[in-house]
């Protein structure tokens, strides 16, 4: 394959080269060239130079290099007027030329770079060159001259004079542009504190050491100092480095060095050394303390690349002799011992240690896991520790070029009886935790070095990281968020390239399948297992069995084989779902995860919400029904079985109460609250309990607990008054029946509180609808009820059911404006009756089809009104009126605590925009709603009719009468009614009433106006029935007719009511 690109890429060359010739004039200077310096480099010259593919100009880099065997003619120099022809190229390489004084001089237009390699002959260098960027010379015809700094054209970025020795002279200020020199020189000029990026000076046995003094007027970033043979220098100059806080140097040194003169260390801790490299320091270059040969400089706590490498060091410990630098290489030094055990210093997190080619003896302390370790070709044995044997492969990328490539590399050459690179992992042992949203600490044992290397989720990685221990822990910064995250995927690429799953969050294990495999062989699926063998500590058994947990296990599946009984687990449940199928058991660290399974078949119905993550039941896996302990019921055993529906208050004079409910098993350790104030229980069992309430008024929270178990009922019960007062002392125009707090009107006066006189203006007109009658219609579209006349449009509909909390809270809302579905009642018995239905959404289960709100919409024709009986309470509603009961059925609650509120909207709009004798602006009245009454009571006027509706303080919870709390809020045409019902198990049943009359300065005909007569009382009576609504409406007939009108999409569908 590789010969196959390597033909075509020269076919495509070849092609182009037939294609492309340079222009005459540069052909002719090309053959000219060859022709002169006797070259071998053929005629196809742009197949070996680059041309431009228009016109063939040579474009880019010209270079040329001569014929060292044979360089005919002798003395033959590079001229200007060779290369004068080449106007488009932007560098120049000449490599073993002679070159003539004028060339040396010239300016090529657009060319930038210009470089003479090992250029024959004398140079003669006495002038400013010229202006390229680029000028690298090197020239042993150079050596002895001298070469000032004036010589350097302004406009030089680089310089570089090499090849022979030359007497460097500063006689000028810096070159304005200049930021890379490198010389050949023997001596060091002063400076005067020039700036440069970089200096490279060579040296050799000419150097002249006393021009080191102008060392501390370099102001380089970086400094190299190199000889080719054995010059010791003296070591003080190293200390006279420039010093500014602004930069951080970066020095390397390859020639060896004489100790210090008074055998003190060299302070290099004041300079900002960010690498310093001694690369052949030589046997000289240490001090003596106890016989033994010390390391001979201090470096500061800036340094991070140290490199000290062909001297002469004793030892390595204290290993603080080598300072705070993250790589510190002492590469065949002739350190001897034992390496010892790892000396942490300065709180440095990582740190390399390069300490191979020595005479190194002894183990490897597990110490040294806190620290990257090279001991290559040393005399070390014993057994490498885990933590760098379980990353044999892995690079070392910590800095360029270390002396060995890869840890495997970096023991060899010893005699270590584990140095194998087929030698399995089995310390590798990663845990995770979410810290914040994008911050994960990854831990344990035998992590590795270097967490830029994981790949997270797979697209995100550690952009950075903190080491908390180095190979231990550390904090990975992602640019992914894992805020919604329960589990993540990580691919630590070393040692192992394979995903691993680890939780976010704390929960149980989920078993969503098991199956038996070949010889009793058990796999479990699921998830949230043990991440890999021993990330967690895992046992699972069935029955009399307990299973050894394969390495092949993973987040998602155990597979795991029986090695042993134990003593059968036995459930305390009477649920027959248990009698015929067996327990496993998973027990993941402290947590337990428990199904029931069919053992001699597959088992993966999985079971709603894990039966609440498997803490309030266990799943059966093979019928996908959830056997939930005894504290909880619901199909995902998700509600606590301690709840109260209903309450028996006592009188204000205190005595007796009851609460009925769900309440567990009978305990002594349980106790009430009502109001703050103890209730003495002197009866409990597992749906009803009693107490002596104290005496008290109005309305009270109810606190009930059972040993760590809490129920409140926030304003649940409420003292029964042994007076009930009237609302408005019934305006004295009528009696008030202190025992049920209702009016009795006198003559002529009506309305809940007997403040409205009876209209007597009778009108005339045509007894029939089209005469002027209202119309009261019912949209099964909205399940809204619409009473209008010519000039007012009075509405009442269900708005919302609303599931709240124990803070009233809304957890779940359910719009009741649209959805519903029209089916005519099939019962003969009742042929005035019809209904309306729709399903809540979302609000189902397994055991149940949901939900279900019913309006049953019904025609009162008996003469004398029909009878019905609430909360004790008997009332009459008259022929003609229209029931409407709204059903509430099976709802599915988020929690035990919750309850429902029921929100109803009363509104009133004017029609006729005419302004005749009626129209008065609308008037809302909610000073009556008091929950401390018997009844609450609301008022709309409009146009002298009068909209009222009541509400009586009581529901029967489950068939028993108790307390609930009403809510009132209005804007300018409507009224808002939140019924607050408690948490009915079976059925609620609520009954607040409505009506329409006139007001007494109602007039049916306006002196200027002929406007129909209208003149029609209306209640609606509305029961809740599991939970059920009754609207009534009474249509009271006065010299007017009425019909009642079903309208579905515009089409009416039935006439309730003909015309009298």
């Amino acid at each position: 394959m590789i010969l196959y690109f390597i033909f075509i890429f020269f076919s495509f060359h070849c092609y182009f080269s037939f294609e492309i010739v340079p222009p005459a004039n540069e052909l002719l200077a090309l053959n000219n060239f060859v022709q002169k310096f006797n070259l071998s480099i053929g005629s196809d010259y742009c197949s070996i130079f680059h041309c431009n593919t228009t016109n063939g100009s040579l474009i880019n880099g010209l270079f040329f290099t001569a014929n060292s065997i044979q360089y005919t003619p002798i003395g033959a120099k590079i001229s200007v007027s060779d290369l004068i022809q080449f106007t488009s190229i932007n560098s120049i390489f000449l490599d073993g030329f002679e070159i003539e004084y004028e060339f040396i001089y010239h300016k090529f237009p657009n060319c930038e770079s210009l470089y003479y390699s090992n250029t024959r002959g004398e140079m003669v260098i006495n002038k400013t060159l010229p202006d390229y960027t680029t000028i690298d010379i090197g020239c042993k015809g150079l050596e002895g001259t001298e070469f000032k700094l004036s010589y350097i054209s302004s406009k030089t970025i680089n310089f570089n004079l090499y090849g022979g020795n030359v007497n460097f002279i500063a006689d000028a200020p810096m070159p304005k542009h200049l930021q890379n020199l490198i010389l050949k020189t023997k001596n060091i000029p002063d400076f005067k504190n020039f700036v440069l990026e970089g200096l490279f000076i060579l040296i050799d046995k000419d150097f002249n050491t006393s021009s080191l003094s102008y060392y501390n007027t370099i102001g380089a970033k970086s400094i190299s100092l190199m000889t080719n043979n054995e010059l010791n220098l003296p070591c003080e100059f190293l200390g006279d480095r420039l010093v500014s806080n602004d930069n951080n140097y970066r020095d390397s040194f390859e020639n060896g060095f004489l100790a210090p003169i008074n055998n003190e260390p060299i302070d290099l801790a004041k300079l900002n050394y960010i690498k310093l490299e001694l690369r052949n320091v030589g046997p000289l270059f240490n001090i003596q303390q106890n016989s033994k040969n010390v390391f001979p400089i201090k470096t500061g706590n800036n340094t991070v690349y140290l490199k000290f490498n062909n001297g002469n060091i004793s030892q390595i410990h204290p290993l603080s002799q080598f300072g705070n630098a993250a790589y510190i290489s002492v590469v065949n030094s002739s350190i001897a011992g034992d390496l010892g055990p790892y000396e942490p210093n300065n709180g440095l997190t990582r740190r390399l240690y390069d300490f191979a080619n020595n005479f190194i003896t002894g183990t490897i302390d597990p110490s040294w896991c806190n620290s990257l370790l090279i001991v290559k070709n040393n005399r070390m044995n014993g057994t490498i520790p885990s933590c760098f044997t379980c990353y044999f492969n892995f690079p070392i990328n910590v800095v360029s070029s270390p002396s060995a490539e890869t840890y495997y590399e970096g023991f060899q050459g010893n005699n270590f009886d584990n140095l194998d690179l087929n030698i399995k992992c089995t310390t590798f042992a990663p845990q995770i935790e979410r810290i914040q949203d994008r911050t994960l600490h990854i831990f344990g044992n035998d992590i590795g070095f270097d967490c830029s290397f994981y790949k997270i989720n797979d697209i995100g990685e550690c952009n950075s990281f903190k080491i908390i221990e180095f190979g231990k822990s550390y904090e990975c910064l992602s640019s992914l968020s894992f805020k919604d995250s329960k589990y993540i995927k990580i691919n630590f690429k070393y040692p192992f390239d394979k995903d691993y799953y680890f939780p976010l969050i704390k929960r149980s294990p989920i078993i969503s399948s098991v199956n038996f495999l070949n010889n009793n062989n058990l796999q479990v699926n699921g998830s949230y297992f043990s991440s890999y063998l021993g990330h967690v500590s895992q046992i699972i058994s069935i029955s009399n069995l307990i299973f050894e947990i394969l390495d092949s296990s993973d987040f998602f599946t155990i597979q795991a084989i029986p090695i042993q009984t134990v003593p059968i687990e036995k459930l305390e449940n009477s649920n027959s779902n248990t009698n015929t199928f067996d327990l496993l058991t998973l027990t993941t660290n402290s947590k337990i995860t428990r199904v029931y399974i069919n053992s001699s078949s597959i088992n993966d119905k999985v079971c709603k919400n894990d039966c609440t993550d498997n803490d309030h039941g266990i799943c059966n896996l093979y019928l996908g029904t959830c056997v939930c302990l005894d504290d909880f019921v619901g199909d995902d055993c998700s509600l606590l079985n301690f709840f109260i529906t209903s309450v028996q208050p006592s009188t204000t004079n205190g005595g007796e109460a009851i609460f009925f409910g769900s309440f567990l098993e009978p305990t002594n350790n349980i106790s009430l609250t009502i109001g703050g104030i103890d209730c003495p229980i002197t009866f409990n069992s597992s749906d009803t309990i009693k107490c002596i309430a104290q005496p008290g008024n109005g309305i009270k929270t109810v606190i009930l607990k059972l040993n760590n178990k809490i129920f409140t009922g926030v304003d649940i019960y409420k003292y029964i008054e042994l007076s009930i007062p009237c609302p408005n002392k019934c305006s004295n125009n009528g009696y008030c029946n202190s025992t049920t707090g209702i009016c009795k009107c006198n003559k002529g006066f009506t309305l809940y509180d007997c403040s409205a006189l009876i209209n007597t203006d009778n009108g005339s007109g045509n007894n029939n609808n089209g005469g002027g009658g209202t119309n009261t219609t019912i949209d099964p579209g909205t399940g809204s009820t619409n009473i209008t006349d010519s000039q007012t449009h009075f509405q009442i509909y269900l708005k919302s059911l609303i599931e709240v909390d124990i803070n009233n809270n809304e957890v779940k809302s359910y719009s009741l404006l649209k959805n519903w579905i029209f089916n005519k009642t099939e019962n003969e018995i009742e042929p005035n009756k019809y209904i309306l239905k729709q399903q809540l959404v979302n609000n189902t289960s397994p055991n149940s089809n949901g939900c279900i709100i019913t309006s049953t919409i019904e025609e009162i024709k008996d003469k004398n009104g029909k009878e019905f009986t609430f909360a004790g309470t008997s009332f009459i509603v008259s022929s003609g009126s229209i029931k409407f009961t709204i059903s509430i059925a099976n709802y599915i609650y988020q929690s035990n605590l919750n309850t429902l509120k029921l929100e109803l909207i009363s509104s009133v709009d004017k029609i006729d925009k005419i302004n005749n004798c009626n129209s008065k602006d609308t008037e809302i009245d909610t000073t009556n709603v008091n929950d401390l009454s018997t009844f609450n009571y609301i008022k709309i006027s409009k146009n002298n009719k009068i909209f009222s509706g009541r509400f009586i303080n009581k529901v029967l919870s489950d068939g028993r009468s108790t307390f609930f709390t009403t809510n009132a809020r209005n804007d300018s045409n409507s009224i808002i009614v939140s019924l607050n019902l408690p948490h009915c198990i079976n059925e609620c049943l609520i009954d607040p009433d409505f009506s329409v009359l006139i007001s007494n300065d109602f007039k049916s005909e306006c002196d200027d106006d002929s406007s129909r007569k209208w003149f029609l009382p209306v209640v609606i009576i509305v029961p809740i029935l599991g939970s059920t609504l009754l609207f009534i409406v009474f249509f009271i007939l006065y010299k007017k007719s009425t019909t009642l009108k079903i309208m579905l999409h515009a089409t009416k569908l039935k006439k309730l009511n003909n015309n009298k």
